[in-house]
């Protein structure tokens, strides 16, 4: 009776060495795949959203009303730096689901990059469909940035400030926009709150 326990404790342990040295062989292989990726960077990174694109493109073959699909389309897009496509996928999700305040803020996104002032509408949009994300109100705040609006930009960091007051980043591009205009001691107070100095 004790060799037969012993031999099973052997082959249990024969058997967890065996599967222990088979997940350290995969993990070697998916790092090394991961290496393999960050070694031909950009090239990969573009082959893996052009690889999104397609699959989404037959997943809306088969069902062309999926909103989320769009939206997942748009945003391969915009990682390829094709922000006028992506609008447009973004808009199709938009038909299918026009209370999206993703699809309408990811838009807004889309627009900024391509310093369109219709931003601050897909933006203002977003935000009648859901007032408390702060990070939309940071997103129409870089928008104005960008198209010479610092001083509605500032106005626009504070309401996102005001839904989240530990947002650093909030803080950080309200003193970015003060700093545009020329309010340098506000930007600092807005710089120590970014990085908790005050």
């Amino acid at each position: 009776m004790m060799k037969k326990a012993s031999r099973r404790h052997t082959f249990i342990a024969v058997l967890g060495i065996t599967v222990l040295a088979f997940l350290i062989l995969m993990s070697f292989a998916g790092a090394k795949q991961l290496v393999d990726t960050s070694s031909s960077g950009v090239d990969s990174l573009k082959n893996v959203y052009e690889k999104d694109i397609k699959t989404q493109d037959e997943a809306l073959r088969i069902n062309p009303h999926n909103s989320t699909v769009w939206i997942d389309k748009g945003l391969a897009l915009e990682d390829l730096n094709r922000f006028s496509e992506a609008v447009q996928a973004f808009d199709k999700a938009i038909v299918i689901n026009p209370q999206d305040s993703f699809a309408w803020s990811s838009k807004g996104n889309a627009l900024t990059y391509l310093n369109k002032s219709e931003a601050i509408a897909a933006y203002d949009k977003a935000i009648e469909i859901n007032p408390h994300d702060s990070l939309v109100w940071n997103s129409k705040g870089d928008a104005l940035v960008r198209l010479g609006k610092s001083d509605e930009a500032v106005k626009v960091y504070d309401k996102a400030i005001e839904i989240d007051p530990q947002n650093s980043i909030s803080w950080y591009f309200k003193g970015k926009a003060l700093d545009k205009l020329g309010k340098s001691d506000e930007a600092q107070k807005a710089y120590d709150k970014a990085f908790n100095r005050s």
